[in-house]
């Protein structure tokens, strides 16, 4: 064991122990060693103090890891990424139902559409179909009745009519 107790506050914070148990207080077994050092060398505890102001000033926060760690901690990576599973790409199969059935509805629309409006075309009465049959006579004398002669602006198309001029 090295004579700690012999140490300056300059080269206790050198010592790569106690910049690890300043930098990791939550290692168990160094800050341990520390505290149960500390209690058996009372009289350095102001040193203590200095060299650990000095470690927290000096120290950037950067972690120097050994090639043992790096290792480690590379090992770790890859079977983290060995064990994770493949993930499948997503397949637009809903994407093509929906469009198809979309399509069938617009379809089915469409074409009853077009078939109310066919119906309604031949089926009701229009209004030129009444003026070209023209009211229907009944004469009173006779069990027979008779349609009222076409005006000559109804009877021939537009394209025959002679022009007056």
């Amino acid at each position: 064991m090295k004579p700690y107790s012999e140490y300056s506050a300059e080269e206790l914070a050198m010592e790569r122990l106690f910049i690890r148990w300043v930098r990791f207080p939550d290692d168990l077994p160094i800050r341990t060693f520390w505290e149960n050092w500390m209690i058996q060398h009372p009289t350095m505890n102001r040193t203590v103090q200095q060299a650990r102001d000095l470690v927290e000033t000096a120290s950037d926060r950067t972690d120097d890891f050994t090639v043992e760690e790096v290792g480690t901690l590379w090992s770790r990576i890859q079977n983290s990424i060995e064990v994770l599973p493949v993930v499948e790409p997503l397949t637009t199969t809903v994407r093509t139902k929906a469009t198809r059935g979309s399509f069938f509805r617009w379809s089915a629309g469409i074409l009853a559409t077009m078939l109310l409006l066919s119906l309604w075309f031949f089926l009701a009465p229009s209004s030129l179909t009444r003026q070209l049959s023209g009211p229907l006579l009944v004469h009173p004398d006779s069990t027979t009745s008779r349609q009222a002669p076409l005006s000559d602006s109804l009877a021939t198309p537009p394209s025959y009519r002679k022009s007056i001029r």
